[in-house]
């Protein structure tokens, strides 16, 4: 199991946030970490920092004034051409605005109100998974415990044993395993599935436990979570 970065990792944050108040409370808590962070109260603030400067990450609140947060995010992926990780700032978590937000680009989301170590944590999960992904396409393998997933040829394994996946719970399995240890919020996984037409139906819960009784059900050790209210992951836990 990969362990978070460590906390007094350097890192440089973008800011767009137009809540003063919340925005000085986050900078002083990275400046607290020896991490830095600069700040924009505006797209068009922020969108010229990205221009001059470098970063590892952005925090971008999708409720701004004059140009919202899908706009900025849009233009930070299709216009600037940045793949640095962007987690959405959201009002209340409202399901829309995440789906939204991911389909703009995002890499992930917290919901309001948090505290500036809430969003750090998050933020250090995001530049984790990056990383791993980035190790994970050089090996082209990816591994959680015993279980491996060649995306390329399309094998499942768990110790010496292939497993056999319908094409949708190949792809639930893929998508839990690049952002394990994270995990993965329902809507997110309707979106990867589905678009914008998920099914009516409990199809995705269908699917997990159909995946569950693949890879976790003849095996001693669990992998596959459900957590209430949030969604799926898989963990090699400890």
């Amino acid at each position: 199991m990969l362990e978070l970065l460590s906390e007094n990792m350097c890192l440089r944050l973008l800011l767009i946030e137009d809540d003063y108040d919340l925005a000085e409370s986050i900078i002083d808590f990275m400046e607290s970490r020896d991490c830095s962070a600069d700040f924009a109260a505006s797209g068009k603030q922020a969108l010229s920092l990205l221009k001059d400067n470098i970063y590892d990450v952005i925090a971008l609140n999708i409720n701004l004034g004059r140009r919202n947060g899908f706009d900025i995010c849009s233009n930070i992926r299709q216009v600037l051409r940045l793949r640095i990780p962007v987690v959405i700032l959201t009002e209340g978590g409202g399901v829309s605005d995440i789906l939204n937000g991911l389909r703009c680009g995002a890499d992930d989301y917290i919901s309001k109100p948090f505290s500036p170590d809430d969003l750090f944590v998050r933020v250090q999960a995001v530049l984790e998974r990056q990383k791993r992904q980035k190790r994970q396409s050089i090996a082209d393998v990816f591994k959680v415990g015993d279980l491996t997933l060649d995306p390329e040829k399309g094998i499942v394994r768990r110790g010496e044993q292939n497993i056999r996946l319908s094409s949708v719970c190949f792809r639930i399995l893929l998508r839990l395993v690049e952002k394990s240890p994270g995990f993965v919020s329902r809507e997110e996984l309707e979106y990867d599935l589905w678009r914008d037409q998920p099914p009516m139906t409990n199809a995705l819960k269908a699917h997990f436990w159909t995946l569950r009784t693949r890879v976790d059900k003849p095996f001693n050790k669990q992998l596959l979570y459900t957590m209430r209210g949030r969604g799926y992951k898989i963990e090699d836990v400890i």
